[in-house]
């Protein structure tokens, strides 16, 4: 499946203008597009609050370091309806973190997940990302995941001058976000003001990079604003510049996704011939205790390299005192790379023999036997982004004032791996087998030994079974989007009556499952691999921060080994890149509001506020395949009973496509009661949605193909795929807000949240969804396996605090420190069935309890204690977020420990032009650990260490 540039007609010329700038390069290149396009409503939570009459002007506050950025925020905060947060500083490039992630974690009830030491998949008030909803300039952001998350990654922080997160909305606002919205912005130039030129550069070093021989990173950016009368009136431009050219390094190691609940016991584990070396099984009524095992275990050392590109634009134009135009375009190239090289446990279930096992059925210890193998893998992604907008606000009478935007975004991301695998061999026991012990009670790395003495490094002792494997991901995720806005302002009470309505189209388009693999290599093809392609250790002291006793093991050039066994470098593609793992769904979102706000007394109180109701419907169109099978129907010799099974016709596949529409009503109604000067009780009840994961939609069907049954009912019980028919999760939200601002210097708040919870998306219980397959002219109704939405009702409640005080009446020079310090408590009743792990026999809630909302942390908060004085600025920084259920996939649920990370953030300014900067991040050195099923059995660890920054920024 493919997309090309939309067709230019005047609802699409923006979106093909952006995606030809984006494209141009490449093509001619073959592309698999997939296309996933948020419905994105231009009139956000950022550009309908600075269109409101009450709301703060941003960009009249002068910023210059982090104490002007506390009293900016706060500003912020203060004047807002609706309750928000914010980091604010005028300044491009002024904010102190290293990623937009990191600025945002420091957010009162907002945190972030660390992959590889930096900050990614934010969440709000302990609901996943996928509850959430974020925008660039009031737009909604492509994706190039698997669900709806946006990367902040891919928008340098040298280019941006602020985060605000919403946490009530009201009518104007996009829907799409239960949680919250996210808003991150760039300077429009008019808006600033005045001229500046900026370069920056940081070079980046990385101990754990520096292990694996790698060159430092850098970071260089550019920028330019500047303002021009002309004879049309007046110009702003404003253009900057990034690129970054890093490694994520990790000392990696991960089970794999499914887990079996046992209780057999090997009595002889030191043999691997032994009738009881097999697979460990679970015998009920046995009395032993059941216990966890996964099928295999991966110890990965790694290189990496990562280069970032990204532009940002805009242009404004004033022609006069009524009209406001604003163009931006923003555009971001990446590539990463990956070699990878893996000494794995192929059978995690075989020959277990349990020394330890925790109440909860982790199996801690034991002794078990099994092949090992030696993989290689390179992995190559690209992902563009391009995204702009046009609009215009047009002031009609003094009163009336209309708006409009229309506005593109688009993410392409392809990736490759091609891996090749070598089998132990008999150097290392009967059948290339080995006996080991097994010990992650005292390593978060599992710690390995061996029955009988080899040497891991020895090359000679992989040469059996090889494979080589060429699989391929291609994801194109699009938006198209215009709204219009009217605005009447009034006397009276009702001081402001808005209107508006908003149109979009979300595209997504997968290609998945695209496997050319070779599954048998010729012997001659594998001695000649093992022979020629050897090498050292791609990392020096893997696992060293951990107690594990696995530094190093044989390893084998990733390129050189796939084309010893290939004869190639690349087998390419199938022909047919068809399969039932394709998507291609559009979503249409047309969407109306109206709203009211107010401003009156209460009990002789200044009270402002707002009424509003949104109104969106939604429709469903979602295209995929279903294989084509023959049912193949034999008798026994004997006893002539039927048995029948599926075989799939090569070549041949069975277009689907499935409809379905909703729509959703969303009243809501703010409040701001002035207690007395500057204490500020803020209220909003309001109802919200956050459509299910966009890849869940499919209409693909996948079928067994093998085994036999006794019916042909039963032969097709294993179909499973996506759900059109899915709605979103919809949330009924009551917050308040006790906000007290004695000064610009200080700010005490606490925030009370309470959000009912409806049809959220869980797996469907087997013969709740049915649907009709023809099988050689005959159909069948049988069970299909996908989510759905639960009747069920949860809660989520909590509440947060925070305080930002500068001691600016302390005596020269402890004038100059600040602290910030933030909290948030939240608690669910939500419940998530975990398919881990699983047992044909028994059902689920026999081994292990649900999990709750993904993301959900009860526990997560900052401390930021920083000094500026004079030209020096310094910001020390501690996040804490405890343990939180963290999905990949319907068959992956880890739950993340609880972690605390350190940064550190120096400047200082050697003069008005010239800053030299510097940051440490995770100078703690913590680590990263996951668990799955049950807490102490461990599925994912990593360890990367701290990263260090150096760099000098000039300004103009």
């Amino acid at each position: 499946m493919s997309k090309q540039c939309p067709v230019k007609t005047p609802v699409t010329l923006l979106a093909w203008a952006v995606c030809a700038a984006l494209y141009w390069p490449a093509a001619n290149a073959q592309t698999t597009a997939d296309t996933t396009a948020r419905p994105t409503d231009a009139q956000t939570p950022a550009t309908a609050e600075a269109a409101r009459a009450d709301s703060v002007t941003l960009d009249a506050v002068t910023v210059t370091g982090m104490r002007a950025t506390q009293q900016n925020s706060s500003l912020v905060k203060r004047e807002a309806t609706v309750i928000v947060d914010a980091v604010v500083n005028d300044e491009i490039g002024a904010l102190p973190d290293n990623s937009v992630g990191e600025t945002l974690e420091r957010v009162a009830g907002v945190t972030a997940d660390r992959f590889k030491g930096s900050a990614s998949e934010i969440s709000i008030r302990g609901l996943g990302p996928f509850l959430g909803f974020s925008t660039l300039n009031g737009r909604e952001v492509s994706s190039g995941s698997g669900d709806r998350a946006v990367s902040f990654q891919q928008f340098p922080s040298e280019l941006t001058n602020g985060v605000l997160v919403y946490k009530t909305q009201q009518a104007d606002f996009v829907e799409g976000g239960i949680s919250g919205v996210i808003e991150l912005r760039t300077a429009r130039p008019l808006d600033y003001g005045k001229q500046r030129i900026q370069i920056e550069g940081r070079a980046n070093y990385l101990p754990y990079a520096d292990k694996a021989g790698a060159d430092p990173g850098s970071r260089l950016s550019a920028s330019y604003i500047d303002q021009f009368d002309t004879g049309l009136g007046k110009v702003g431009v404003a253009l900057g510049l990034a690129a970054t050219d890093s490694t994520a390094p990790e000392d990696f190691y991960t089970a794999s996704s499914a887990y079996r609940p046992c209780n057999t016991i090997n009595t002889t584990p030191s043999s691997v011939t032994s009738a009881a070396a097999g697979n460990c099984s679970y015998a009920a009524g046995s009395g032993n205790p059941a216990y966890f095992v996964p099928n295999q275990f991966n110890f990965r050392q790694l290189d990496t390299q990562d280069k970032r590109s990204a532009f940002v634009g805009a242009v404004q134009w004033r022609p006069n005192d009524r009209w406001d135009v604003n163009f931006d375009l923003q555009l971001s190239k990446r590539e990463s790379f990956e070699d990878r090289h893996d000494l794995v446990i192929a059978e995690g279930r075989r020959g277990i023999a349990p020394s330890e096992v925790s109440a909860d059925g982790a199996l801690l210890r034991y002794t078990g036997n099994s092949f090992l193998e030696n993989i290689a893998t390179v992995r190559n992604r690209e992902e563009r982004y391009g995204g702009g907008g046009l609009s215009a606000s047009f002031k009609a009478t003094d009163a009336l004032t209309l708006s409009g935007d229309l506005s593109y975004s688009r993410t392409h991301r392809n990736q490759l791996d091609l891996s090749s695998r070598l089998r132990s061999n008999t150097l290392f026991g009967p059948s290339g087998r080995v006996a080991y012990t097994f010990d992650q009670a005292s390593s978060d790395i599992p710690i390995i030994g061996f029955l009988n003495p080899i040497d891991l490094n020895n090359h000679d002792a992989y040469t059996g079974n090889a494979f080589a494997r060429r699989i391929e991901e291609d994801r194109v995720d699009e938006i198209r989007a215009a709204r219009f806005d009217m605005s009447y302002d009034r006397y009276g009470v009702w001081n402001q009556i808005k209107a508006g309505v908003r149109l979009s189209d979300h595209d997504r388009v997968t290609d998945l499952e695209n496997e050319n693999n070779l599954e048998s290599i010729p012997t001659a093809n594998t001695l000649a691999g093992n022979a020629n392609c050897r090498t050292g250790n791609l990392v020096r002291d893997w696992g060293e921060d951990s107690d594990t006793n696995l530094r190093s093991w044989a390893q084998f050039d990733t390129r050189c080994l796939y084309r010893a066994f290939t004869g190639t470098d690349d087998r390419g593609a199938p022909a047919d890149t068809r399969s039932a793992g394709d998507l291609d769904i559009n979503e249409r979102i047309r969407a109306a509001y109206v709203m009211g706000s107010f401003s009156t007394e209460l009990a002789g109180h200044a009270l402002t506020g707002n009424v509003g109701v949104r109104f969106v419907d939604n429709k469903i169109t979602s295209k995929g395949y279903r294989g084509a099978y023959r049912l193949v129907t034999t008798r026994d010799p004997i006893t002539g009973v039927a048995s029948y099974r599926l075989d799939p016709v090569a070549g041949s596949f069975d277009p689907i496509e499935l409809e379905h529409s909703y729509n959703n009503v969303l009243p809501s109604f703010n409040a701001n009661l002035e207690l007395r000067e500057n204490l500020f009780l803020r209220g909003g009840l309001y109802k919200a949605i956050a459509r299910s994961n966009i890849e869940d939609l499919g209409a693909g069907r996948v079928l067994i193909t093998d085994g036999s049954a006794a019916t042909p009912e039963e032969a097709l019980a294993g179909a499973s795929g996506g759900n059109p028919r899915l709605e979103p999760l919809e949330a009924w939200n009551a917050d308040l807000s006790l906000e007290y601002y004695p000064n610009p210097d200080t700010s005490y708040s606490l925030a009370l949240f309470y959000k009912r919870l409806k049809a959220a998306s869980v797996p469907a219980n087997r013969g709740s969804l049915n649907e009709t397959f023809v099988i050689d002219g005959v159909s069948y109704t049988v069970p299909v396996a996908q989510q759905t939405n639960s009747s069920a009702a949860s809660y989520l409640r909590g509440f947060e605090v925070g305080a930002n005080h500068a001691f600016t009446s302390l005596p020269a020079p402890f004038d100059g420190l600040g602290v910030q310090l933030n909290y948030s408590y939240a608690d669910s009743d939500f419940k998530y069935d975990d398919p881990s792990a699983t047992e044909p026999t028994l059902p689920l809630a026999d081994f292990t309890d649900p999990v709750g909302i993904p993301g959900l942390s009860k526990h997560t908060g900052s401390a930021t204690v920083y000094y500026e004085r004079g030209g020096l600025s310094l910001r020390l920084i501690y996040k804490y977020r405890s343990d939180y259920f963290k999905p990949s996939g319907l068959t992956a649920l880890r739950v993340a420990d609880d972690a605390g990370y350190l940064d550190l953030s120096a400047s200082y300014d050697l003069n008005a032009h010239v800053q030299l900067k510097f940051q440490a991040i995770n100078i703690g050195n913590e680590h990263q650990v996951m668990y799955r099923p049950v807490d102490g059995s461990i599925a994912e660890s990593s360890y990367f260490g701290t990263s260090y920054f150096l760099g000098v920024r000039f300004k103009y």
